[in-house]
């Protein structure tokens, strides 16, 4: 048995879940996926309890320990974005492109990414948790300056870089060249090829093109933040990093990732829709309505969306040509055409060939649908002149949890097709439908809410709601949370109730 494997086993409750198939064959593309995905589910636990507290916490004024709103928010939306949301990604596509191209899903890269991704998501909760309470723009020298006026102390500094650091390397370096390597590089094996395909197949397509664009648009990231790293642990001098701390650079690179990050891995969801809508057809042909046209989106979704991010530069005229951000506003609209594209063939697939509306593909089409409208909200927010009312109000902070919920819905989609091979259990199938209603409710009301809010020019980090007269909008957020919540923990007794495979 593999150390993932026994990690499982000895983890209670979601071990039960995920225990992996007894098939030895199969443990290759298996176990460390299933860590990953159940480790992914942990922190997702741990996101839920601080997304529905910061409502309780505004209402009742607490301000104790974890009880005060800035520490939620900020463990709530780190929790949610990379160790939950990121992962679970990982987790299935690794699986995907094991079982996809013949080549096994473990080796030193994964094991590094499980180590890195966690051991960066504990020590940022720590720094958290010792007052370094941050916004998702972690933009220097802020956080030092924060350090400087006694707002919270630096090690507590130097300790959440160290951990944005691993979360980092994991995500643009160890990620990206397990999927190349996995595509391109590698031993095959037959016993593991469950379901063959080629670069040609939209869904494989897909899946290179957004790990490229995590290494690529992440290594100008790397390197600068490497530098401001060395520098806090006293390697580095101040004077040799002050081309990397420049507002201009710095803003630089961490959009040009942020962003991108965002958009790789809509491009790896897309792709993954496009590899597991086929295989639910009612007629059996299991073939989109035109790869093409599939792939035409693809491309367009990288083409449109690598320099889209200059729609977040709306402030920083004149030091940045007023041409930049109307071209990010363009290409932000220039999504919505591959968004189009994916939108027509998927429909077109399904109304040629029928589809069977098992609970995993539904999970994957409602997602889909929570997706395509927060694509709305996107492309409002992406023009300039809307920016300077909306960008630093709770509307782009409802985009981007909209982004993730969306995507997270699809994923556990794609992992309901995938979980009878990762572990020889049939799901219920009955509560996977309450789980996804209940999901899709909460999601879409918890989406316009936060418009709504933003709307209202509620800011996205303020922590007096009650004073100010926004606790209608936090007793609406904390409703549609609970309804989420709700969801979600059907979604574990649809994995918890699941009957072994025996014939």
């Amino acid at each position: 048995m593999s150390t993932a494997a026994k990690m499982i086993q000895g983890t209670p409750v979601l071990g039960k879940m995920f225990k992996v198939n007894g098939n030895d064959d199969l443990a290759s593309i298996n176990a460390w996926p299933s860590l990953i995905i159940m480790t992914s589910f942990v922190w997702l636990a741990i996101a839920l309890l601080l997304g529905v507290s910061m409502p309780i916490i505004q209402y009742f004024g607490l301000n104790i320990f974890l009880f005060e709103f800035y520490t939620a928010l900020t463990l709530h939306g780190a929790a949610m974005t990379f160790p939950f949301a990121f992962s679970l990604m990982v987790g299935v596509s690794l699986h995907r492109a094991g079982a996809c191209m013949g080549k096994k899903a473990d080796g030193p890269l994964v094991v590094l990414y499980y180590i890195f991704m966690n051991i960066g998501g504990l020590l940022f909760t720590l720094s958290v948790l010792a007052g370094f309470k941050i916004t998702y723009t972690v933009m220097f020298p802020l956080p030092v300056v924060g350090a400087q006026m006694g707002v919270w102390p630096m090690w507590s500094v130097v300790l959440g870089f160290t951990g944005i650091a691993l979360i980092l390397v994991s995500m643009i370096i160890l990620y990206p060249i397990q999927i190349l390597q996995m595509i391109f590089w590698g031993k095959k094996h037959d016993e593991l090829e469950l379901s063959p395909r080629t670069l040609n197949d939209p869904g494989m397509l897909g899946m290179l093109i957004a790990v490229l664009v995590l290494l690529v648009s992440g290594l100008p990231l790397i390197v600068t933040a490497s530098s401001v790293l060395l520098y806090l642990y006293g390697i580095f001098p101040a004077a040799w990093i002050g081309w990397a701390v420049t507002p201009v650079v710095f803003q630089f690179v961490f959009y040009i990732f942020a962003h991108n990050l965002m958009e790789s891995m809509a491009i790896m969801i897309v792709s993954a829709v496009y590899g597991t809508l086929p295989l639910y057809l009612a007629d059996g042909t299991r073939k989109l309505y035109s790869d093409k046209l599939a792939n035409a989106a693809l491309w367009i979704l990288l083409i449109t969306s690598v320099t889209s991010f200059f729609h977040h530069f709306y402030t920083m005229f004149p030091a940045l040509p007023s041409t930049f951000s109307f071209h990010g506003n363009v290409m932000s609209w220039g999504t919505g055409i591959g968004g189009a594209f994916t939108i027509f063939t998927i429909l077109a697939t399904i109304w040629k060939h029928g589809l069977r509306p098992e609970p995993g593909v539904m999970m994957i089409l409602a997602g889909f649908v929570i997706y395509c409208l927060d694509g709305v909200t996107a492309m409002i927010i992406g023009n300039v002149a809307m920016s300077y009312h909306l960008h630093g109000t709770l509307w782009v902070g409802g985009h981007a949890m909209t982004v993730l919920l969306a995507m997270s819905l699809m994923w556990m989609g794609v992992l309901y097709h995938h979980y009878p091979v990762l572990t020889n259990r049939n799901p219920d199938a009955d509560k996977c439908r309450q789980s996804y209603r209940m999901y899709f409710i909460g999601g879409v009301g918890m989406m316009y809410t936060f418009m709504a809010g933003g709307a209202m020019g509620i800011p996205r980090r303020i922590s007096n709601w009650v004073e100010s007269g926004y606790m209608g909008i936090g007793v609406f957020i904390l409703i549609f949370g609970l309804i989420l919540s709700y969801g979600i923990s059907m979604f574990f007794v649809t994995l918890s109730k699941s009957r072994e495979i025996t014939t």
